[in-house]
């Protein structure tokens, strides 16, 4: 039986021209515009993601379990900016000069940051799943615990970043190279799409569960409250949260996940001519986190404007009545659906 023949000595041109996929020569205007768009993008998913550290950070009120989980999305999103920074320097014309290594480096970077941040939103899903059904604002995770969820993230992004360039790609297989990734197997991309649409099922399921156990609670609530009106708009505003968070993720990964997909099982279908358009959906979903999780929260808007402003914070102790108000909408929207009538969130 023949060995496989290896191509670890080929330029990256050898391997575009084989999937037929085109690589500049030159810079054309929509080739700046692209990159243009994408390196602003990239400073504002780092500024912004890195102001979300610095907020749960500095205030001790966001000193739980959920704000945790919450910083660390910021530092994968965060990644994902300078993964990105890395890739609009090293595309175009740019791609030519690279080696096997330093494309393979090139799309594991931005594989290790996208499978974080999905994973992060999944371990957000989960915890405020348990809270809800436990009827508690926060959950009673230990900060060792919390450690080690982020651990386990960090650990399942690295080592889906590292796949293909440990070998499963396509440099020994060169008949099952992908179109869109010319360097990645077939059956990799297949993988790594259904990966994260099953996590993306998952997190619909979860977040769907606690909207059915809300509105059910709401409206049981509704019917022996004398403030139905105040139920009614609780779960009004969990349903905006739910669709926002769910709809962000849907329109900025789906199309990309579904493209990959198609890639393999449609050679027909000219995926290339959408490739650049859906890696900056993909792109905006590390912009959009912070404002999702984050803007909602009076707590966190108020902790950004004294950042910003350079004004000392007075949030150095534990949490209080006045931050009891002003908390997470995300949080006491849910608690205050679940909550009996002895319960007051605003």
């Amino acid at each position: 039986m023949n060995e496989p023949q290896c191509f670890y000595n080929e330029s990256i041109a050898f391997f575009y021209n084989r999937s037929g996929k085109y690589l500049a020569t030159e810079w054309n205007t929509v080739s700046k515009l692209v990159m243009g768009l994408g390196i602003t993008v990239c400073i504002f998913i780092m500024l912004a993601n890195l102001l979300v550290m610095v907020a749960i950070y500095v205030n001790r009120r966001f000193h739980f379990p959920i704000y945790y989980l919450m910083a660390n999305l910021a530092a994968a999103d965060f990644f994902a900016g300078l993964a990105y920074f890395y890739l609009m320097f090293n595309t175009g014309p740019n791609t030519r000069r690279l080696t096997v290594s330093t494309w393979l480096l090139r799309q594991g970077l931005i594989d290790t940051s996208l499978t974080a941040s999905v994973a992060n939103l999944l371990a957000i899903a989960i915890e405020r799943h348990i809270t809800v059904f436990r009827m508690q604002l926060h959950t009673r995770m230990s900060n060792r615990r919390v450690v080690v969820v982020i651990v386990v993230i960090w650990t399942m992004a690295i080592v889906m970043g590292a796949i293909p360039s440990v070998g499963w790609n396509c440099i020994c297989d060169i008949e099952n190279c992908s179109n869109m990734a010319p360097l990645y197997s077939d059956s990799y991309l297949v993988f790594w799409a259904i990966f994260n649409l099953v996590t993306f099922v998952v997190m619909v399921v979860l977040y769907a569960h606690i909207f059915g156990y809300v509105r059910q609670r709401t409206m049981r609530m509704s019917r022996h409250s004398s403030g139905p009106r105040r139920n009614r708009d609780t779960m009004m505003s969990l349903l905006k949260t739910v669709v926002i968070v769910l709809g962000a993720f849907i329109i900025c990964w789906t199309p990309g996940l579904v493209l990959l997909l198609l890639d393999v099982c449609c050679p027909q279908c000219d995926v290339l001519a959408y490739e650049k358009f859906f890696l900056l959906l993909a792109e905006f979903n590390s912009a959009m986190n912070p404002i999702i999780y984050s803007y909602r929260d009076k707590e966190m808007s108020a902790t950004f404007r004294q950042i910003l402003c350079c004004q000392r914070s007075d949030n150095t102790s534990g949490p209080t009545e006045g931050s009891d108000r002003s908390a997470s909408s995300l949080n006491h929207t849910i608690l205050a659906g679940v909550h009996s009538n002895d319960h007051s969130v605003v």
